[in-house]
């Protein structure tokens, strides 16, 4: 595997009816997000990430069936949820679920445990919130110690005791990775750092300033807790691959529609034209322009946090699948190599964004 591990990502978010007019169903979802891991398989990226959520604006609850049935289409591409919402699960069927992935992949599964930003997950499976954090570090440490012992005795406040009982099947891995997905939260970032669990940060707004923060957190916790070498810093991102600079900032209406609030009270925020335009400047952190743009703010997003994984989000809004094809392309074919190379001698990245590329201000 290359030094630096560059993949894609999927929230299976479905509109029944696009921005431009084009109908779209669950179906046409999940055969969507299958055929582009066989595309990233093909295009030589590392990993793909699946959304979990439980509501009707996503395709995919369970991440792992589908994962299976992408990887029967694939021979080398990481598997790995994006993320799982552990505190609504019983650890001992996500270690089962992902462990029976693994064994179908070949040893390519993963787990990202994380948290939702969804009410739906805990209403749905009877978790009461006002325990949200406390459920949450119970049913992590049980899924650790699902993963380090086949044969389990344990007792919580949550789930019932498990008296010196096997949890099978046993992934191919041993042991099966578990990163932690984090919001902005540092003492999420601390957690990750002194279990020695590799960590990914979600990247959708602002600039570096604020990702540097976490990292630097999360690296002084694992170092006194004398787990420095077992860490790893993954980047979450939205991205879009497009011909020029216009044709990206025409995807806006598509951005906007992706992360709108769909019902009352219902999850989300409205994004202005304005703020997207930002986003997409050098120093922002819209991953969203021409191959050689977005190259150079990976390289210089790379030079601020010293990132291991950059995982990009390829497929939201409800873009045309020929656009996302295409975008995928550029990721695989011109801005990973881009981006592998800068790794191995490190530039200056802000040299890179040609003046007549920067969206205008």
């Amino acid at each position: 595997m290359n030094e630096i591990d560059i993949g894609i990502a999927s929230l299976s978010d479905v509109q029944p009816t696009t921005v431009d007019g084009t109908p779209r169903t669950m179906q046409d979802r999940v055969e969507q997000i299958v055929s582009l891991g066989a595309l990233a398989d093909r295009l030589g990226l590392d990993h793909f990430g699946l959304g979990e959520h439980h509501n009707e604006d996503f395709a995919v609850s369970s991440p792992a069936v589908v994962l299976s049935a992408i990887a029967a289409h694939t021979s080398r591409l990481r598997l790995t949820s994006s993320v799982t919402t552990l505190t609504a699960l019983d650890p001992v069927r996500v270690y089962q679920d992902f462990a029976t992935l693994d064994l179908l992949s070949s040893g390519r599964a993963e787990i990202t445990a994380g948290r939702s930003a969804y009410p739906e997950p805990f209403a749905l499976f009877g978790v009461d919130m006002r325990q949200y954090e406390r459920q949450f570090a119970e049913k992590l440490n049980l899924l650790l110690e699902i993963r380090a012992n086949p044969v389990v005795t344990w007792q919580g406040n949550f789930r019932p005791a498990i008296d010196a009982m096997a949890v099978v099947p046993r992934a191919v891995q041993d042991p099966l990775p578990v990163w932690l997905g984090v919001g902005g939260t540092p003492a999420s970032a601390a957690r990750a750092g002194r279990l020695g669990l590799p960590m990914i940060l979600g990247y959708i707004g602002g600039t570096p300033t604020s990702l540097r923060y976490l990292a630097e957190v999360y690296r002084e916790a694992g170092e006194s807790a004398g787990r420095a070498a077992d860490l790893r810093l993954g980047i979450a991102l939205h991205y879009f691959g497009a011909p020029t600079m216009a044709a990206a900032t025409a995807t806006y209406p598509y951005y906007h529609d992706f992360l709108r609030p769909k019902r009352p009270g219902g999850g989300g925020f409205e994004v202005t034209h304005e703020q997207f335009e930002i986003g997409m400047r050098a120093g922002h952190h819209l991953m969203i322009g021409t191959a050689e743009h977005v190259s150079a703010k990976l390289a210089e997003l790379h030079d601020a946090v010293r990132f291991d994984r950059v995982q990009a989000l390829v497929d939201w809004g409800g873009l045309p699948r020929e656009s996302v094809a295409e975008s995928l392309h550029r990721l695989g074919e011109e801005i990973a190599p881009a981006l592998r190379r800068h790794v191995d001698a490190p530039t200056p990245a802000s040299s890179q964004v040609r003046r007549s590329e920067s969206v205008p201000e």
